[in-house]
């Protein structure tokens, strides 16, 4: 009898394609079903089961965005801003602060402490500090976003630099690397999936921390947008805020997945629900 042995590069690849297939047939039906919800939404809001300013139909909102559209994409551009730029910030400040910690146990002893406390702490009582602190403006939400979106990056740096194996640190070593060839060659590649869970995690907080921000002291923003229109009972424009900040997060998101794929084109990528894609 003769055994045939499937390679193993045939067998990913087949279960690949076979992942691949199921996505595709998935995906209509995934959209059938959001379709439907919508259509039941609606039909509830025009049979007037809900009042229209506690839940205003789809078409509703639709019609509010594009009356507003002007007004509601500078608001968008006003939070985007503050986003990224709070995320970029923290991100790095999560970066270097999980190397050194991933290498210096004092700086472990001294700093995750602190780094701790600060994610206990509710970050809409810290807002209205900061708000004294820096002012008002572009800083105090800069600084909430940064802060709120550090701690995940911070995390997974530190887990995925102590987790190398320590066999391949020693047969750096034993070939004479020096430690920043060991950590550009060994440490950092075997870290970036877990960085990039921190990323992806960070950028969806980021989001977040900018509307809280804006909640407490802004003239502008969606937070303040939404803000302003839920206490006037203008509830398409609040859901009209609150689909732009959906779409924006998403968008942000599907960035962080693109950088990721491009920083490691060979490395099977999973999804925050652990599935491979």
């Amino acid at each position: 009898m003769t055994i045939t042995h499937t390679p193993p590069d045939a067998e990913a690849s087949r279960a690949s394609r076979e992942f691949v297939n199921r996505r595709r047939m998935g995906t209509p039906v995934t959209a059938v079903f959001y379709l439907l919800l919508l259509a039941l939404w609606e039909l509830i809001c025009r049979l007037e089961l809900v009042a229209a300013y506690i839940l205003p139909p789809p078409t509703a909102i639709a019609a509010a965005m594009v009356d507003g559209w002007a007004l509601l994409l500078h608001h968008t551009w006003v939070t985007f801003v503050e986003t990224t730029v709070g995320f970029v910030l923290g991100s790095l400040i999560g970066l270097l602060g999980g190397i050194a910690i991933a290498y210096s146990p004092l700086v472990e002893r001294l700093v995750y402490p602190a780094v701790v406390i600060t994610q206990t702490v509710p970050k809409l009582a810290l807002a209205p500090l900061f708000l004294v602190w820096f002012g008002a403006g572009l800083t105090p939400k800069v600084a909430i976003t940064a802060l709120i979106c550090l701690f995940p990056v911070l995390i997974n740096t530190v887990t995925g630099i102590k987790g190398v194996d320590t066999r391949l640190r020693q047969l750096m070593a034993s070939v004479s690397a020096t430690r920043l060839q060991i950590f550009r060659m060994v440490e950092l590649p075997t870290a970036l999936p877990h960085i990039f869970g921190g990323l992806q995690v960070g950028i969806t907080l980021a989001v977040v921390g900018a509307l809280v921000g804006e909640w407490v002291g802004s003239s502008e923003g969606l937070g303040y947008q939404i803000l302003q229109a839920n206490s006037q009972l203008r509830t398409a424009e609040t859901f009209a805020g609150l689909v732009m900040i959906t779409l924006m997060g998403i968008v942000l998101f599907m960035v962080v997945r693109v950088l990721e794929r491009l920083s490691l084109p060979h490395q099977p990528h999973e999804s925050v629900t652990g599935q491979s894609m």
